[in-house]
């Protein structure tokens, strides 16, 4: 729920044009709230969540009287001595040694076979806050070719505390058709609802095997136990510089862009938890949410969350050019360019937050270099429209090697095109398709990734796995 108020005034100053006076008040209550599922058998860990689902290494004894086939007195020994194997121990044939802690017994299987289990009641909660801002913006032409802007805007919210962010913006006209402009601004994020109060524990297979992963609020009691700290704003300058012109036919923008982020939201790599006394910090993993009282500690495999985890820069330029082409008998013909270059890199430790293949990949993995080219053909009541995507190379990394190995993807292009027909005022008909080539990524590039249970192509690259999407639509309007 959120109620705003925006008003505006105009005063004459000497300058150009009037100074415009821009200023408001915001009041915004979110709520977000995980339901528990009705159905208990989606969320209910089965036998095989937890170790010796079966009770072969139970406490129990043999009564008195007991004995072996050999004679001998079995009374008051443990009972797991004569017991039946396990699944794991028929298929070794070895016999089950309650007193090791790696034994086939305690073998624990992920939770959930079908990849996200239902909400159960300890993972079902309603976050609720509140938040309030003011902000004021002036403006105006200083001079004929000389326009000048600024903004301040102060918001606190009820879970993290508030801040004051400001912008200062400049337009100077070299001629009628030639401009520059710039700006130099601060900015914040507020954490989302979603990230403050999420649970979602779901299976995943990291190495092949099916493990329950959870990411859990840093607030709470599971992340917390394992280190997390509650969530702040991420804050941020930015600095852009561009060009602009325009002539009877071609509009062209030039922009170059830079933008430093402070205490960045990213989830952390994912803490493994292992019942395993022999598993090292996954064990230390589990006997922290142990200790913490999380319920159902030993049916998790996994957890991450999202905190502050490092400040980043991003830089780049963006340019737009577009063009109108004119035909005989008055159809015509808009291109259209839009292309965008930029590179991200960490500017603080990040290794208490993200492993080394993580890192990499945050400032390697989406292609650098992006354009669309398209063209929209307007004749009587037809038009049509074509478009080419192309994503440049990206490279990936796998930490489940020691070196990181890496993987190069090559570009990778896209053909859209799209066919409408207005019948009238009031029928419209469209066909189109996204990716009309129905290109895949390469099945091939397999030198990293998990490709295991079937898969057969990853699912993190550009390409999207899907293949071509193909539509038709009827619009009307009265």
């Amino acid at each position: 729920m959120q109620f705003q108020a925006d008003f505006s005034s105009e005063f004459d100053i000497g300058w150009e044009s009037p100074l415009i006076f821009a200023y408001g008040v915001s009041y915004m209550d979110e709520t977000y709230n995980v339901h528990e599922s009705d159905d208990i058998d989606s969320y209910v860990a089965g036998p095989h969540a937890v170790p010796d689902p079966y009770g072969f290494c139970s406490d129990e004894v043999f009564p008195p009287g007991t004995t072996d086939p050999d004679g001998n007195d079995l009374s008051g020994t443990p009972d797991y001595a004569s017991r039946t194997l396990t699944a794991a121990g028929i298929a070794t044939g070895q016999p089950i040694d309650c007193t090791r802690a790696g034994d086939a017994v305690y073998t624990v299987v992920g939770v959930g076979s079908n990849g996200f289990p239902g909400y159960s009641p300890e993972f079902s909660e309603e976050y609720n806050r509140d938040s309030y801002a003011v902000y004021a913006d002036v403006s105006g032409d200083i001079t004929e070719n000389v326009f000048l802007q600024a903004a301040v805007r102060y918001e606190d919210y009820s879970d993290f505390g508030d801040e004051t962010v400001g912008k200062i913006a400049a337009r100077w006209r070299l001629s009628d058709a030639i401009a520059i402009r710039g700006s130099v601004g601060t900015g914040f994020r507020a954490p989302t609802p979603g990230q403050q109060g999420t649970t979602n524990v779901s299976t995943r297979l990291p190495n092949g095997f099916p493990v329950a992963t959870g990411l859990f609020p840093a607030s709470g009691t599971v992340a917390q136990a394992l280190g997390a700290t509650p969530l702040d704003a991420e804050t941020s300058t930015s600095l852009t510089l561009g060009f602009t012109a325009e002539t009877d036919r071609l509009s062209l923008t030039i922009d170059f862009y830079q933008i430093e982020i402070d205490d960045r939201f990213n989830s952390i790599s994912t803490l493994n938890v292992s019942t395993d006394p022999t598993s090292g910090n996954a064990y230390d993993n589990y006997l922290a949410l142990v200790n913490a009282g999380v319920v159902g500690a030993e049916s998790i495999g996994g957890v991450f969350y999202f905190t502050n985890a490092f400040d980043s820069k991003t830089t780049g330029v963006d340019v737009v050019a577009s063009y109108p082409i004119e035909w005989a008998g008055g159809s015509e013909t808009a291109l259209q360019l839009a292309l965008n270059y930029n590179e991200n890199s960490i500017e603080s430790d990040a290794s208490d937050f993200l492993n080394e293949e993580e890192q990499f990949d945050f400032e390697n993995f989406d292609p650098n270099l992006r354009w669309n080219l398209t063209a929209f053909h307007t004749m009587n009541d037809w038009s049509f429209m074509g478009r080419v995507r192309y994503f440049g190379e990206s490279e990936n990394s796998n930490n489940n090697g020691d070196p990181l190995t890496f993987q190069t993807f090559d570009p990778t292009f896209f053909l859209d095109v799209e066919a409408n027909w207005q019948l009238n005022e009031n029928w419209r008909f469209t066909l189109g398709a996204q990716n009309i080539l129905d290109d895949y990524p390469d099945a091939t590039a397999r030198e990293i990734g998990d490709y295991c249970c079937g898969r057969i192509y990853q699912n993190n690259t550009v390409t999207p796995w899907q293949g071509g999407y193909y539509y038709g639509r009827i619009g009307v309007s009265f």
